[in-house]
C-alpha cells in the first residue's frame, strides 16, 4: 500500500494506493454482492421509488459486509499509530450506472449509528469510471473553488468530512461504477503525540493511550 498526504485549497487530503493484484479480491467480493446492495436500496432505503435516483444504488442504510474491505481498514488504521487513533466508524458501498449521481453532500454526522460524529471520510475507488466532484470549503477563496479527482482503481482518498462532494454521471454506457464510502475519527493518541519525534520502549506512555501501541504490535 503506497501513502501520500496531499494539499487541496490547501487542506490536507490522505491518498492510498492498492495494487490491481492488491484491490482486485475486493472489487469481486462486492460485484457478487451487488444484487444484494441494489436489494438494500430498493427495498430498506428508498422503498418508494419516488425517493430513488436512476441507476445508483448504495446499501447506506444496512452495510452489507465486505470481508475484504475490514483488512484494508487494518491497513490505514496502522498507518496512523503510534500517534494518532484512527477509528473506522461506518462504511458503505454505492453503484452508478451511467446516469447514476450522489448529490452534493458532506458526511459530517451522516449516520445515526455514530455517537461521535465524524471529521474524515473516505472513498475507495473500485473502478477507472467517474470522477468526484469536491468543493473548496473557502468559496471566497481565489484559490479553485473546485476540484475533480479521478476514479482509480485501487485508490483511495481521505479528506475532511465537512468537505463538499458530489458525483456526477459517468456516461460510460453498459458499465458501473464502484465506491466504497467510509466516515473516521482521527485523534490524538494521548495529548501532545503529534510532537513526539519517536515513541520507543524506553518513553512512559499515558495508560490511556497504551491500548493504541498495543494494537500496533498486535497486528506487526
Amino acid at each position: 500500500m503506497k501513502f501520500e498526504a496531499i494539499e487541496y485549497f490547501p487542506t490536507l487530503f490522505y491518498e492510498f494506493t492498492w495494487t490491481e493484484d492488491q484491490i482486485r479480491p475486493l472489487k469481486k467480493e462486492v460485484e457478487n454482492k451487488s444484487p444484494s446492495i441494489k436489494w438494500i436500496y430498493e427495498n430498506v432505503y428508498a422503498p418508494d421509488p419516488r425517493d430513488r435516483v436512476e441507476e445508483y444504488w448504495t446499501d447506506h442504510s444496512k452495510a452489507v459486509e465486505l470481508h475484504g474491505y475490514d483488512k484494508l481498514v487494518d491497513e490505514v488504521v496502522d498507518t496512523f499509530l503510534p500517534k494518532f487513533n484512527c477509528i473506522h466508524q461506518a462504511h458503505w458501498t454505492a453503484i452508478s450506472g451511467p446516469r447514476g449521481y450522489h448529490s452534493c453532500h458532506q458526511h459530517s454526522q451522516s449516520n445515526p449509528f455514530e455517537t461521535m460524529g465524524p471529521n474524515m471520510s473516505s472513498v475507495l475507488y473500485l473502478s477507472n469510471i467517474g470522477k468526484t466532484h469536491v468543493f473548496n470549503p473557502n468559496q471566497m477563496s481565489s484559490i479553485d473553488p473546485e476540484i475533480f479527482i479521478e476514479s482509480v482503481l485501487g485508490k483511495m482518498v481521505m479528506f475532511p468530512s465537512h468537505i463538499l462532494h458530489r458525483a456526477l454521471p459517468h456516461m460510460v454506457e453498459n458499465e458501473e461504477r464502484l465506491i466504497i464510502s467510509s466516515n473516521w475519527r482521527i485523534e490524538e493518541a494521548f495529548p501532545g503525540s503529534v510532537y513526539c519525534e519517536e515513541i520507543t520502549s524506553g518513553v512512559k506512555i499515558p495508560v490511556h493511550a497504551q491500548s493504541a501501541l498495543e494494537r500496533k504490535h498486535d497486528r506487526s
